[in-house]
């Protein structure tokens, strides 16, 4: 019979392994973890080394592997540990089973995030993921113009021509600013009605620069900026093209039919793949958390002193921004809408 002392020491020595094993086991199970941004920021290697910045002070002994994911056309994200994806992507990830629920208890800050943006990536009462960043059609203008300065529906300008240089006849902007017509007709940030907004097409097309109807869009805002028209149609972070007319352009929402306009934005939020769990599951909850973080997205704002024009989906950065940046007010208005609603259909 072994003695009470010799129990103690055997349970001890087991205790000790066991711990030993949990602690190297865990470490080799998060020793690194893999990342994807979405990929069609601005700047995408700015926002990962901010990230990797942050992650450094907070988890200096796991190891950030950028890696690059489409939510659009890449199908699962094998071996990716945290993704970013578009919400207009969020009922066929979570269909298909791609991305994994998380508690909105892990959200850091969660006031600190619009409530439609947390709305936006909530499915079947379950979040998926944390919102960072947002993005929209918007009437960029120049300050100068009494028609554009003045209008609140894009069918106020039924009289003029050649006011704004955009692509109009690109397919994928076409589609899009047909859908945006729908929506503000019927009042439906996503709407079920396909079709019907033929006239105002047609009067984009007279409102556009007839030579720039096939201008890509970075095209577009540099023809802006060179004196050509008086505006444009485009997302905010067109602006950082800007020179000669930056001081003087504005941006706002317009509708685009003759009713009240309906505020609808893109999101795009950090999630954390299917199959992910334990320790591995509790350090993704972190890096997403590091990713929508508030001086992170702050950061990502400005670029070499100068402005980035990004709709962020936290409140807090906009303080300091609009204290150096003045569009950044316009931008927060933009962004903090009370009736925005997040576009969850292509």
């Amino acid at each position: 019979m072994l003695s009470p002392m010799l129990k103690r020491a055997i349970s001890a020595a087991l205790l000790f392994t066991a711990l030993l094993c949990t602690a190297v086991c865990g470490a080799e199970g998060v020793d690194a973890l893999t990342y994807a941004v979405f990929p069609y920021l601005p700047d995408v290697e700015h926002y990962q080394a901010l990230i990797e910045s942050r992650w450094a002070e907070l988890e200096p002994d796991v190891r950030l592997v950028r890696t690059e994911w489409n939510c659009y056309h890449d199908g699962r994200p094998e071996g990716i540990d945290v993704v970013m994806y578009d919400a207009i992507m969020l009922d066929q990830l979570v269909g298909e089973g791609w991305i994994q629920p998380i508690s909105p208890d892990a959200v850091r800050d969660p006031e600190d995030i619009f409530p439609f943006a947390l709305e936006g990536f909530t499915a079947g009462g379950a979040l998926y993921g944390i919102p960072a960043l947002l993005c929209g059609n918007f009437l960029i203008y120049d300050a100068g113009c009494e028609a554009l300065a003045a209008a609140e529906h894009i069918t106020d300008l039924a009289d003029a021509a050649d006011l704004l240089v955009m692509n109009s006849e690109d397919p994928t902007n076409r589609r899009q600013y047909e859908i945006e017509a729908i929506a503000d007709a019927l009042g439906e940030a996503n709407p079920s009605q396909d079709g019907g907004a033929e006239e105002v097409l047609e009067l984009i097309d007279r409102l556009a620069v007839d030579a720039h109807k096939h201008d890509e869009d970075d095209q577009v805002a540099l023809a802006y900026d060179s004196g050509i028209g008086e505006g444009y149609i485009g997302f905010s972070e067109s602006m950082v093209l800007l020179r000669e007319r930056a001081e003087r352009t504005r941006i706002k929402a317009i509708s685009f039919s003759d009713r009240e306009n309906t505020p609808r934005v893109y999101a795009d939020a950090a999630a954390v793949s299917a199959g992910v769990e334990g320790e591995r599951y509790e350090k993704c909850l972190e890096l997403m958390n590091v990713m929508a973080d508030a001086d992170v997205l702050t950061a990502l704002s400005v670029r070499e002193g100068a402005p980035q024009y990004l709709l962020l989906a936290r409140r807090t950065p906009y303080r300091a921004l609009a204290g150096r940046f003045p569009i950044y007010a316009q931008l927060e208005r933009l962004a903090g809408d009370e009736d925005n609603r997040v576009i969850r259909t292509p």
